[in-house]
């Protein structure tokens, strides 16, 4: 049998209403040639009748059933050991791909060799599939390298990797995350290999409150805040003290309105001394500043209104663009 060009790997449990439309929107991707494996983690709520239903439709899908509950990190690394495609793409059970993701993603990295991890931007929905914000990744490996101590560099229902050099140089995610794994994993990608982030936005984020990243953000911040240290001292090229440390997860939160200038002068402090500075450092910073902003609730106008004007000045295209897309689009 031929292998796959990708091998799309999705885990999952209890994903409910939201899986079919998840498991639709990869076979309706115009790029053909991958198989598609689907982890269930001991789902009870029909996962695996619905998995098993678009099987005998579909054979390049394949099914794999745990009999107890492992966790979701096991299960991606149970899946990346099944992997046959040079290339794996990674999906959430309640997300939803572009039909051109897998296509554009696979032309990219076929017309640049060296890289080995690609994601995209995308979008936030409701339960309802309505549009709810935006993603914004860094799109350089140079950017993707300064992002890396404020936020995940990548979306990781978007992302594309070299199947091998996950599997056998990285061994997969580290099952000591339960949460940010994907995050502690690109993060040590990027640190020996070129990445990217394509500007499209070709997924569509489902924002859930039952998510995990949601009922149990504790532990989420905690692991985010340990890779964090981590990436800072690569990046800034020294650790943080106990104040820096807290404003940029403070950032990471949705920034505490109260801290807003004590972070953004920390930032332009550790922005000055970065040499040399990201190609696309305008449009990166802008987008910094509308996360920021998007973080305020509607009683603090004020504060947001400022941030979106510094990411005008940022990057003014980047920025118009960014407003067209989240208040202009249907």
């Amino acid at each position: 049998m031929n292998e796959p060009a990708i091998s799309v790997l999705m885990t999952v449990f209890n994903a409910g209403r939201f899986f079919e439309p998840a498991i639709k929107s990869i076979l309706a991707q115009t790029f053909r040639d991958f198989e598609f494996l689907i982890v269930d983690d001991a789902s009870t709520d029909g996962s695996p009748d619905v998995a098993q239903a678009w099987a005998a439709k579909d054979g390049r899908l394949r099914v794999v059933r745990n009999n107890e509950n492992k966790g979701q990190t096991a299960c991606l690394n149970q899946g990346l050991r099944l992997a046959r495609g040079k290339w794996t793409a990674r999906q959430d059970a309640d997300d939803l791909a572009h039909p051109l993701r897998l296509a554009k993603q696979h032309q990219f990295v076929v017309s640049n060799p060296g890289i080995v991890l690609l994601g995209t931007n995308g979008r936030i929905i409701d339960e309802h599939s309505r549009l709810a914000g935006l993603l914004d990744a860094p799109l350089t490996l140079e950017s993707i390298t300064w992002t890396a101590p404020f936020l995940n560099p990548f979306m990781h229902t978007s992302v594309l990797f070299r199947t091998d050099v996950i599997r056998d140089q990285f061994e997969g995610y580290n099952e000591a995350y339960r949460i940010a794994q994907d995050y502690e994993l690109w993060t040590r990608v990027v640190a020996r290999h070129d990445a990217a982030n394509l500007p499209e936005r070709l997924v569509s984020y489902r924002h859930l409150p039952t998510s995990l990243s949601k009922s149990e953000s504790s532990v989420a911040f905690a692991e985010a805040d340990q890779i964090s240290a981590r990436e800072a001292r690569r990046a800034f090229g020294r650790g943080l003290s106990d104040g820096e440390s807290d404003l940029i997860a403070s950032f990471r939160r949705g920034l505490d309105p109260g801290k807003r200038r004590q972070f953004w002068k920390l930032y332009s402090r550790l922005l000055s001394e970065r040499k040399p500075r990201p190609a696309d450092l305008g449009r990166t910073v802008a987008m910094h500043h509308l996360k920021a902003a998007g973080a305020f609730s509607p009683k603090a106008l004020g504060p947001a209104f400022e941030e979106i004007l510094t990411a005008l000045r940022s990057d003014p295209a980047a920025t118009l663009g960014w407003l067209a897309a989240r208040y202009l689009t249907a």
